[in-house]
């Protein structure tokens, strides 16, 4: 495959949802290049092959069911690409047993988008990377909303959320029977509520706070 100087990441989760979100985020991202599964990869391996992936970024769970699926082991995928554990916040294992294992990161699902940039990064420069959620979830368990979750209304975490999932105004509008100005308006004060200036933002935002995960 010819070398775009980028950093080639795969995103592999059971939520297709999540996985295009994370794919924009990346793609967002300078030195890094999102690479998606087609109709004509029927296994796991012929994607690798196919793609060339730097960095796999997976939820192991969905991971592990696939290589299942296609008689693959995990140490013959560490030999194609870096691994990073894409964990959900249910999960309560150490990094550590899943670096035994052969992940080069450990990054929960709630872990703000930047940070999850910077493991890729990381991981592809030779990093092994446990992130402090990973490492604090063994400890304590989040519960409920967080502060900055409360600051929305109903409506305005509505539209944001259909505006990380790629919505246009008209669309979410005609969802919820109001103007398409009006939509604009809960979005401008979602927006400002929580500090977020572009899509990626939003997108950022929403993968955080686990609104891309069902």
């Amino acid at each position: 495959m010819e070398s775009t100087g980028k950093i080639r990441v795969l995103v592999l989760d059971d939520n297709p949802v999540l996985v295009d979100g994370l794919n924009f985020l990346v793609n967002s991202t300078r030195q890094l290049s999102a690479l998606t599964l087609s109709n004509r990869d029927q296994k796991l391996q012929d994607a690798v092959m196919r793609l060339d992936p730097d960095v796999i970024v997976a939820d192991p769970m969905h991971l592990e069911r696939t290589l299942e699926e296609c008689d693959m082991g995990l140490e013959t995928l560490r030999e194609r690409a870096k691994l990073i554990a894409y964990c959900d916040v249910r999960d309560t294992r150490p990094g550590e047993s899943y670096v035994s294992r052969g992940y080069s990161g450990v990054v929960t699902k709630s872990v703000a988008s930047p940070r999850l940039l910077r493991a890729i990064k990381s991981v592809h420069a030779g990093d092994v990377v446990i992130d402090e959620t990973v490492l604090a979830l063994s400890d304590q368990r989040p519960i409920g909303l967080s502060p900055i979750q409360r600051k929305l209304s109903l409506k305005e975490e509505f539209v944001l959320r259909h505006v990380a999932l790629g919505k246009a105004m008209k669309e979410i509008a005609a969802d919820i029977q109001l103007s398409a100005k009006t939509v604009e308006t809960y979005k401008y004060r979602a927006t400002k509520k929580l500090d977020l200036r572009t899509r990626s933002d939003i997108v950022s935002y929403a993968i955080s706070v686990g609104w891309l995960q069902h």
